[in-house]
């Protein structure tokens, strides 16, 4: 005698709706979650980061990413940030997030409640099912609907979730919770995401010499060739450089493709019950104490605050911005923007009574500017016997300290200041903002001049040495010894990081630095193995700029899958473009002045890791984070 099946008992599931409300239109964060929820297993569970960066470049360079995401053509041609970098929870006007409400009118910051998106399985056809939260009902909707939305449900509060048909209970889903998370972001460049604007500057077909400002390559005296250069377009609102790039948040050029917040991201995106609120302050050139604990000016070419005009400069601490947004209002002490002579961060920091929401994590990375590491950039990039001294000054404030280069053993025996900057800073966090050691992930850096099987070539003169920095004849790895003296640096730089870290109690993550072997600054063409134009040969024009070799720079696409994970000159000209005119900042008066193509590479992130380093990094970030969260790998769908 045969026995009929069982019948499946139904299952509800659920998800909140945006788990990454730092992102305010929802259709933005369903977009990338659908994306996310279509990569292998595999992928999911080792490399979501890198492999959700790759898929979304991939679909912006085949105008495939939909409809959230706005014009395909505006994507392809600037990447997927730029859909999103003006409706973040962050404003340049207020300089944070505090104020930011979220569509259903709670505050970003220590927000109470959220929607839910449910469903049930084997709910019966043709019927209507009610939807009940705690007993009471919150929705109704026909029993086959894929997601049904589930308003203002409690955050960090347990709640029980029910279905119904025809009165007859269906389903209970009991003790369900919505997990806050909240991941602060702190630290320099390689936390802001330096180099990666979420959307590049736009250049046009007008051209520049910026006074002869260098000769083309294999180009000298006064017979010489000399570069054109390509200028923005000045067809909408900047009457001075045209078009510029786009940051969340200018003065830090702090980019949504920062490795802190796309790990952060990546929690949002595999925990289905959690919300997470991203507080991101990472900051280029910051140090220790001019930076985390100190006002540091970072760009300074932001708009100041004039009398009726509300601008966007601030260049206060990253600890007093944390507690600007944490803290309850009205804000005491948190809102000085500009530095105060008798400013002191032990006497003028206090933690609040209570926050609006404490923070569980502390994503930090910090210690490069402290020991000088552009300083070393500046000795090994740069022609030393360079005409152009000036320039070379110029250059050399890659991060506007105006200081001279240094050399790979000076950075070296700098270490050994971290020590006590690390613990004055573990000890402000712990105080400040409530977090203990453990709760602090640092990271280390990456290599920046290993090929894999050898190091990015050098050259006393000629092309060679020059790949992706040909734009000016003051750039080049001139020296045989700065391949091995960088991979042996970083080595015991990471060495020190791990040490001192590990004495404080906090974790740190360098294993990411090694896969950056093989993904060199030298290393030409795609990621797909293809020998399309990159930006390894800055691009050639006619006199008039309208014909251009390999490529015109109005069609360059900074956010492609490439073979370098890394920024080269070449392409912070041609993607974030920054220059100034504030000449006490290590800037040109001129608008067109000599100085302006050197201020355009160095100030726009060169040498810092390009959007698919910065994903290196964030995978190896989000490996730990989810350990310190008690947070699972993900886990194949259920059949």
């Amino acid at each position: 005698m045969s026995t009929a099946p069982a019948e499946a008992a139904p299952v509800i599931t659920w998800e909140v709706a945006n788990r990454f409300p730092l992102f305010r239109n929802e259709d933005h964060f369903r977009a990338l979650a659908g994306i996310y929820a279509g990569l292998p297993l595999a992928d999911r569970q080792n490399q979501p980061v890198m492999a959700l960066e790759v898929e979304l470049e991939k679909r912006a360079d085949a105008r495939q990413l939909g409809k959230a995401f706005g014009d395909p053509a505006t994507i392809w041609r600037f990447g997927w940030a730029s859909a999103l970098v003006r409706s973040t929870c962050f404003s340049e006007t207020n300089r944070g997030h505090w104020a930011c409400k979220l569509t259903n009118g709670e505050d970003y910051v220590g927000a109470r409640k959220a929607d839910i998106l449910a469903s049930v399985t084997e709910a019966p056809a043709g019927r209507e099912c009610q939807w009940l939260v705690n007993g009471a009902v919150a929705a109704t909707a026909a029993c086959g609907t894929v997601q049904v939305r589930l308003a203002g449900i409690p955050i960090d509060a347990s709640f029980t979730l029910s279905v119904k048909a025809d009165g007859a209970m269906l389903g209970e889903a009991a003790e369900q919770i919505i997990r806050p998370i909240t991941v602060l972001g702190m630290g320099d460049s390689f936390a802001s995401g330096e180099g990666n604007p979420d959307k590049a500057a736009v250049l046009g077909t007008d051209v520049n010499n910026f006074q002869e400002s260098s000769h083309l390559p294999g180009e000298s005296g006064w017979r010489g060739r000399l570069r054109l250069y390509p200028l923005r377009d000045k067809h909408n609102f900047d009457k001075s450089f045209g078009i510029g790039a786009l940051w969340i948040n200018q003065q830090c050029h702090r980019s949504l493709y920062s490795h802190q917040l796309k790990a952060a991201l990546a929690i949002a995106l595999e925990a289905p019950h959690v919300s997470v609120t991203y507080l991101g302050y990472g900051c280029t050139g910051a140090e220790v104490f001019e930076g985390l604990l100190g006002y540091w000016t970072a760009r300074d070419d932001v708009p100041k605050d004039r009398r009726g005009k509300v601008g966007q400069y601030d260049a206060s601490p990253q600890l007093m911005r944390a507690l600007r947004d944490l803290c309850p209002m009205p804000l005491k002490g948190f809102n000085r923007f500009s530095s105060s002579p008798r400013f002191s961060w032990e006497s003028d920091l206090k933690r609040c009574a209570a926050f609006k929401r404490k923070p569980d994590i502390l994503l930090l990375s910090i210690g490069g500017n402290d020991i000088g590491f552009s300083r070393v950039i500046a000795g090994e990039a740069l022609v030393a016997s360079s005409n152009f001294l000036s320039l070379r000054r110029a250059a050399e404030k890659l991060w506007i300290k105006g200081v001279d280069p240094i050399t790979f053993q000076d950075a070296t025996a700098m270490e050994s200041s971290l020590a006590e900057r690390y613990r004055i800073l573990g000890q402000a966090i712990e105080r400040l903002l409530g977090l203990n050691a453990s709760q602090v992930i640092q990271t280390g850096y990456p290599q920046m001049l290993h090929t894999g099987t050898g190091t990015c070539p050098h050259a006393p003169n000629g092309e060679a040495g020059t790949a992706g920095m040909d734009l000016h004849e003051i750039f080049r790895i001139s020296k045989p010894t700065t391949g091995q003296e960088s991979v042996t640096f970083v080595d015991g730089l990471n060495a020190k990081i791990r040490d001192l870290g590990s004495d404080i109690g906090w974790q740190v993550v360098t294993g990411f630095a090694a896969e950056f072997k093989g993904h060199a600054l030298c290393q030409p063409g795609m990621a797909d193995g293809s020998n399309a134009p990159d930006g390894l040969r800055f691009p050639v024009s006619n006199p008039t700029g309208q014909r251009w070799i390999p490529f015109s720079p109005s069609a360059w696409q900074a956010y492609r899958p490439r073979q370098r994970w890394f920024v080269t000159p070449n392409d912070a000209f041609l993607t974030a473009n920054t220059m100034r005119t504030l000449a006490g900042s290590g800037g040109d008066p001129h608008m067109n002045g000599r100085a302006q193509p050197v201020l355009a590479a160095t100030l726009s992130g060169s040498f810092h890791p390009n959007a698919l380093g910065q994903a290196a990094m964030g995978d190896g970030v989000l490996k730990a984070l989810r350990q310190k969260l008690a947070l699972p790998d993900p886990s194949a769908p259920a059949p």
